[in-house]
């Protein structure tokens, strides 16, 4: 049986359907309810298992329900419910012998009125007092009986209605939460990508000049909301150094900030052919790899595919990184052709780009080109 929080239901169902392991000596219980996931009044019985009810008498129902006397003992015949069965025999609770039935009501939190459970007792009420006690106690016996059970189910009701309210409010700051840390993570990880990729082009740039430059995170980030192509930043760059340096002639660290920045998207945006945009994606892949590279040089560690990996933003791993140099082969070869004087680190310390290298090289000299 699949199991499920008691609280996904009315608390009357746990209440009726563990009603004999709660009270000794119990025949069956009978509850009537509003149920808001039915958004009606429901009357169940117990008595091995669940039963609907049927009644006839609405308006005793709805007197029923705004009475708010907390316990009274009733005869059962003042009960005037049929049980509708699993092949929807009736059977009348009319013909059945005398016995106690304890009458209990609930406040309903949902319609502001009062949910009703009917405790059918045995004759024989016995069962809750010793057998020298005087039957005169009678009396007392049923008032302390109610007592302790209308305490009982009270305590259940309300440990349920805490347990609903907590867990729905657990679940949407959790969902929420959950959300907004993978959107974070998102865009962590597109600014750091965007930085390390800025930042190799910066230093491409400036590898000539004597001042360290370096962006701020406004800058990045008016870059990086321009959407604009790898090629085109560093025409951005190029003509915003330019610039800066007539303008200012910095002689230390200078950082670029976001009205540094010369962009006009007209005049920046470089004509590409087809055959050179579709070389734009490997590009930033060789790129992203060499500043990776560099990286590991400046921390002393061998130059590996796992490495290489760890130190891309976001992390690639050693597979994903053999897949794209597959695929992007020919594309490699073509732009190291292209541009000799670009990527020296993977090109000479990262066995992959070597080896396609070395056949680029032996290509160009076999066709003499």
């Amino acid at each position: 049986m699949i199991k499920r929080y008691t609280f996904l239901k009315h608390p009357f169902y746990f209440v009726l359907e563990n009603s004999k392991q709660m009270v000794a000596g119990l025949e069956k219980c009978v509850g009537v309810f509003y149920n808001d996931h039915s958004k009606s009044v429901e009357a169940l019985s117990f008595d091995k298992n669940l039963s609907r009810l049927n009644y006839e008498d609405s308006d005793f129902v709805e007197k029923l329900r705004h009475s708010n006397k907390q316990a009274n003992w009733i005869k059962k015949e003042q009960v005037p419910f049929e049980v509708e069965g699993p092949i929807m025999e009736q059977l009348s609770f009319a013909d059945e012998e005398q016995s106690s039935v304890l009458e209990l009501h609930f406040p309903n939190l949902i319609d502001g009125k009062w949910d009703v459970l009917y405790l059918y007792f045995k004759n024989n009420i016995g069962n809750f007092k010793l057998s020298s006690i005087d039957e005169a106690m009678a009396v007392d016996i049923k008032g302390v009986i109610q007592t302790l059970l209308y305490n009982q189910i009270m305590l259940l009701i309300s440990s349920n209605q805490n347990d609903s309210i907590i867990h729905q409010q657990i679940g949407n700051t959790f969902n929420d939460s959950l959300l907004q840390v993978k959107i974070n993570q998102l865009e962590r990880d597109q600014f750091d990508l965007a930085r390390s990729n800025y930042m190799f082009l910066l230093t491409k740039l400036t590898q000539n000049e004597v001042v360290e430059f370096g962006l701020s995170n406004d800058a990045i980030k008016r870059l990086s909301d321009q959407n604009l192509g790898l090629a085109e930043v560093e025409h951005v760059l190029f003509k915003s150094l330019e610039v800066i340096i007539n303008k200012y002639n910095p002689n230390s660290f200078y950082e670029l900030s976001r009205l540094d920045l010369i962009i006009d998207i007209q005049t920046t945006k470089p004509s590409l052919s087809v055959k050179q945009y579709r070389l734009n994606n490997t590009q930033q892949f060789l790129d992203k790899y060499e500043a990776a590279a560099k990286m590991l040089i400046s921390k002393n560690e061998k130059i590996t595919g796992l490495n290489i990996g760890d130190n891309c933003h976001p992390k690639v791993s050693p597979a994903a990184i053999s897949d794209i140099l597959k695929k992007h082969q020919s594309k490699i070869i073509l732009l190291l052709q292209q541009h000799p004087d670009r990527w020296p680190t993977i090109k000479n310390k990262f066995k992959p780009i070597a080896n396609i290298f070395e056949r680029s090289s032996a290509s160009k000299f076999r066709f003499g080109t």
